[in-house]
């Protein structure tokens, strides 16, 4: 008898708490997002991100993936847990040297000399960072991701206080670097406070951790230059202010997929190890998966794009009205790489990191040249098309790696999302058809209009979706999937 419809139930139980977590912590997100666009700039937020791109080259190229090492690793020891903090710690100093070596012709290079600050306080947030208690991991591998949800908005609450009390006082860009700092510093102190083990220095299996990380850590320094491609781009060929535009607009228009498909992927891990030696019921748990988060993501992604003008106006202000169409570019991005996070997880769990290393060496040829041209040929919006278009390049080849290692079937996936398909054409139908209409007494009232027209296009959506399945004779799929469990406690049983 398979063990797959309990894991399933657990995945389904733990998905809803890391989603709930992410969408805390989003709303907290978006409050300060709000608040604080109304105080700074695009400039303000060009100038941080410009920071960023850099702190976030040298984060990615230095993971090791070690978390997931323990997470798929049943029978990890404390000697591990131990290796893994001390790499951390190590990590962290080596990122912080590189900052402060960088802060100077960082600053030459990008024409900015106020950047420089910035760098250094950002070394002394990865060192700090580096010593957070790596017993936490258990939260997820035990799948008890109640506590992983309080650790992770607890970390989030500090640093939302810190940056918009800092805002709001100030009115500095700073802002945006202490709530990073507040957010560290905390995730430290409730590492320790919620979990009992007490890591030592040690690098005891270093080796046995090295094996199955040396992959990871070869794909994250490639891929490192493939998602920091287009931050590297802006910096260098075009304003501070469109950086800013552009990483306000990729967290707007990306919250469908980082909202459903990250914590969709953080709680498959665990139970993709542990059915990774029956393929049917791995590749029957991984189609599930994809359909549901293309359930969600679908109309959510096509929904950001057609509102994305509201969404402007409602969470910003006038200065931002040149996001609007980036926004309504990069939402369908975000749909691309919605997948992604189920897709990684299973090729850990299936032990092929390298297959993952493997794609992203490939994907660096086609995202450097397609952002390149992007940029030198159509300027700032050719490089958002670009990004889309990278996109689907991505997505296409993991899946079809995905369907060549037998995981997933195109045809059960069709089956299972023709009816989402469908229901979303119908929304857009029925938005651009309601948006037609001027109701006079909404003027002025955005956030009214703006929860109006959500739940229009939501409720055609969900009408049609379910009315397509009830005809179908309420048949396999997600939305039975997801009623089943809710309902009725199981995943996908009637």
């Amino acid at each position: 008898m398979s063990e797959e419809p309990s894991i399933k139930k657990k995945t389904f139980f733990a998905t809803l708490w890391t989603v709930s977590s992410r969408m805390a912590i989003r709303l907290i997100g978006m409050v300060s997002l709000v608040i604080m666009a109304k105080i700074l700039g695009p400039e303000d937020y060009g100038l941080v991100g410009k920071a960023m791109v850099v702190y976030g080259f040298l984060e990615l190229v230095t993971e090791l993936g070690l978390e997931a090492a323990l997470i798929t690793n049943q029978k990890a020891s404390q000697d591990h847990y131990n290796t893994v903090w001390t790499i951390h710690i190590l990590r962290g100093l080596f990122i912080a040297l590189m900052l402060l070596i960088l802060a100077y012709p960082a600053s030459i290079f990008m024409k900015e000399e106020e950047i420089r600050p910035i760098f250094y306080c950002y070394a002394a947030v990865s060192f700090v960072g580096g010593f957070y208690n790596i017993g936490v991991v258990n939260f997820r591998k035990e799948m008890t991701f109640s506590k992983d949800f309080y650790y992770n908005l607890g970390a989030k609450i500090a640093g939302f206080v810190v940056a918009v009390t800092t805002a709001y006082i100030w009115e500095t860009y700073w802002a945006l670097v202490f709530g990073i700092v507040a957010s560290t510093v905390s995730k430290i102190i409730l590492s320790f406070s919620m979990s009992p083990m007490r890591p030592k220095l040690s690098l005891v299996e270093f080796k046995s951790l090295f094996d199955f990380s040396k992959w990871m850590l070869l794909n994250e320094l490639i891929s490192a230059i493939s998602s920091k491609a287009d931050g590297f781009m802006l910096s260098v060929f075009t304003s501070t202010a469109n950086v800013g535009i552009y990483n306000m607009s990729y967290e707007i228009s990306g919250l469908p997929s980082t909202e459903i498909a990250m914590p969709v992927g953080r709680a498959c891990t665990p139970s993709f190890s542990k059915l990774k030696d029956n393929m049917d019921d791995f590749s029957d748990m991984y189609i599930s998966t994809i359909s549901i988060v293309l359930a969600i993501v679908i109309p959510a992604a096509t929904g950001v794009s057609i509102l994305a003008e509201q969404v402007v106006h409602l969470v910003l202000d006038e200065s931002w009205v040149d996001a609007i169409p980036v926004i309504q570019v990069l939402s369908m991005y975000g749909l691309c790489r919605a997948t992604f996070p189920t897709y990684i997880s299973a090729m850990l769990a299936y032990n092929r990191p390298d297959i993952l290393t493997k794609t992203s060496f490939i994907s660096v040829f086609y995202t450097v040249a397609i952002s390149y041209v992007g940029i030198s040929q159509f300027g700032f919006m050719g490089l958002v098309w670009g990004v889309l278009l990278v996109g689907i390049i991505r997505v296409t080849i993991a899946q079809f790696i995905a369907r060549h290692l037998k995981i997933l079937s195109f045809r059960t996936l069709a089956k299972n999302i023709w009816r989402v398909l469908l229901a979303n054409f119908a929304m857009i139908a029925g938005l651009f058809y309601y948006l037609q209409f001027d109701i006079a007494f909404l003027d002025g009232m955005l956030l009214i209009k703006f929860i109006l027209d959500v739940f229009v296009g939501a409720s055609v959506f969900g009408i049609t979706l379910v009315t397509l399945w009830v005809m179908c004779g309420k048949c396999e799929g997600p939305e039975k999937a997801i009623l089943g469990t809710l309902l009725k406690g199981r995943w996908g049983t009637s």
